[in-house]
């Protein structure tokens, strides 16, 4: 599995991140235009969230995260990954489109969402032009077409640090794939991704602080008849080079208009309520 580290700033930027995501679901974007120093604001911000007991005050139900709700939800109601039976050892904040937001995280957090949000329909652009022309002849509509803004979810996801008393067998996040189009992810501030090749070899996932990975999800694979996999990634917990601290991820799901028609067997729509009541069926 080759997962490639590409500059924005590359005149062949488009066609080696198509690449990348064609050959293993997976690619690491420098050089791109969501400053830094943006990036490590939102950390900072996020990190002081999650270790402040006012987070309770934006105390979200278990059923609204599957409706797409913002606000805050604790780790006893967080996901149980598909065929997985212990819930992932995380809490997070969902920014909805129109849901709360912590004053002190907003501006920095809304920026970041419209500057990522372009970038990722220029990838969908990169996507549309450099794809094989046997795959992009049965798309029902372009790919930046389908992108929603609203559809689309920001997540900041909090991996506290373990005491030692967590359910047996259970990680950060379990082995998964994402539902959407295209996931982008700044650099976690701590490692710990991995993602499965074909052998059913785990490989770490890494970049230098700033840069993006960017990975392909349901979504994209059902529109293209699985040209783009949806790799299986997780998130291991501390140990060996892993230190036991807070771990602050912020992912972007770049998700398609409900009514876009994916393939014959499924709407956006549709696609998305199968993958949500498998994901909260325990």
């Amino acid at each position: 599995m080759a997962v490639q580290t590409i500059s924005y700033k590359s005149k062949s930027a488009g066609a080696e991140l198509v690449n990348s995501l064609h050959d293993s679901g997976f690619a690491i974007l420098r050089d791109h235009p969501i400053p830094g120093s943006l990036l490590d604001a939102v950390y900072d911000d996020w990190m002081a969230f999650f270790g402040n007991d006012d987070k309770q005050r934006y105390l979200a139900s278990e059923n609204s995260v599957a409706e797409g709700r913002g606000g805050f939800y604790p780790a006893q109601v967080s996901e149980t990954a598909i065929d997985h039976s212990t819930r992932d050892l995380k809490e997070f904040f969902q920014v909805g489109a129109n849901g709360p937001i912590p004053p002190t995280c907003a501006d920095g957090t809304l920026r970041y969402r419209e500057l990522a949000f372009a970038l990722g329909l220029e990838i969908l652009e990169w996507l549309q032009q450099f794809t094989i022309e046997s795959v992009t002849t049965r798309f029902y509509e372009p790919l930046p077409c389908m992108l929603c803004r609203n559809a689309s979810l920001l997540r900041i996801l909090h991996y506290p640090p373990l005491e030692g008393n967590e359910e047996a067998g259970a990680v950060r996040a379990a082995p998964h794939e994402d539902i959407n189009l295209l996931t982008i992810l700044p650099v976690a501030n701590q490692g710990g991704l991995q993602v499965k090749d074909s052998a059913g070899n785990w490989t770490d996932v890494s970049g230098n602080r700033g840069d993006l990975i960017i990975n392909s999800g349901d979504m994209l694979r059902e529109a293209t008849c699985g040209y783009y996999p949806s790799a299986t990634h997780r998130v291991v917990n501390p140990g060996d080079r892993i230190t036991n601290d807070s771990r602050i991820s912020v992912p972007l799901f770049l998700t398609a208009r409900f009514d876009v028609k994916l393939s014959e067997r499924y709407t956006s729509g549709s696609y998305l309520d199968e993958r949500i009541r498998l994901l909260h069926r325990h």
